[in-house]
């Protein structure tokens, strides 16, 4: 009895494992899904095509919201998104043999906040699953930006918590740009094993995706310190709108044009790591 009991217990948790990994291996279509869409946008911004839309991942899901067919995507985006915070919340939890000292601990929190915005990101869909959340999400959301930077602005800890953030973004920037320099993200996913011409292509796609992941976040993070030291809340733009600021420069939408290709490439590198990816 106690054979069995332990048997029909080991099962359960073989399938709740199994589910585990399909729901984070739909995690990462859904990023490809998003960073696709992001890509869209970005070259509409770089070419100048007037076509609407914003460049970021809640402007992406709320052009799946406006969509046909629209509701599926989003509701695999809910679901793949919460696997996926899952996984990366096992993987803050469990930690890495990989790294030790505060490179262990940098890892426990990385993954950490992952988890966390891809839960925010799949309770974001969720609510435009509804009529009204199509309609209302993403015209609320930058506001919401203005807003909660405008009354950091109004005092001096608020502008000094506004410039960590924005070193915090510059940090994070920089890591990305490291990734690619070293392609290590090959071997934190487990295919580095791969050979021959996909592996090939797999290297390539992750280098320029998160080229221009760091080149992003790097300007948008430089934009939130210079608002914060001038007290200037309209340099903190977001995503969004310093890649239209970009645009506006000479030789802007050579850059845009070489980021919407970066975020294709990077799209490509997800549906790779949904396909190949080693999750445990």
């Amino acid at each position: 009895m106690v054979t069995a009991g332990l048997k029909s217990s080991d099962e359960t948790t073989q399938q709740a494992q199994k589910a585990g990994v399909i729901l984070a291996r739909v995690g990462f279509a859904m990023r490809a899904v998003l960073f696709a869409l992001i890509g869209i946008v970005t070259l509409y911004i770089g070419c100048g095509t007037g076509k609407s839309g914003t460049a970021s991942q809640r402007g992406a899901l709320q052009m799946l919201a406006d969509s046909p067919g629209g509701y599926v995507i989003l509701l695999l985006v809910v679901i793949g998104f919460i696997g996926y915070g899952l996984w990366l919340l096992s993987m803050a939890i469990r930690g890495t043999n990989k790294e030790k000292g505060w490179k262990a601990i940098l890892f426990r929190i990385e993954n950490l906040f992952k988890a966390l915005v891809h839960f925010a990101l799949a309770a974001y869909a969720a609510s435009m699953l509804s009529s009204d959340g199509a309609s209302s999400s993403g015209s609320s959301s930058g506001s919401m930006q203005k807003t909660w930077t405008g009354k950091l602005m109004q005092s001096t800890g608020g502008r000094c918590l506004l410039g960590l953030i924005g070193a915090i973004v510059v940090i994070v920037a920089i890591m990305q740009l490291k990734k690619a320099w070293t392609a290590k993200f090959m071997e934190v996913m487990g295919i580095e094993g791969l050979r021959g011409r996909k592996r090939k292509f797999i290297l390539i796609a992750g280098r320029v995706g998160y080229v221009a992941r760091g080149l992003i976040l790097g300007l948008v993070g430089v934009g939130v310190i210079i608002a914060a030291a001038t007290s200037d809340a309209s340099e903190a733009k977001g995503i969004d709108g310093t890649l239209r600021e970009v645009a506006s420069y000479p030789g802007g939408k050579a850059v845009l044009i070489f980021m919407a290709i970066g975020f294709w490439c990077f799209a490509a590198f997800q549906i790779a790591c949904a396909c190949w990816a080693k999750i445990e």
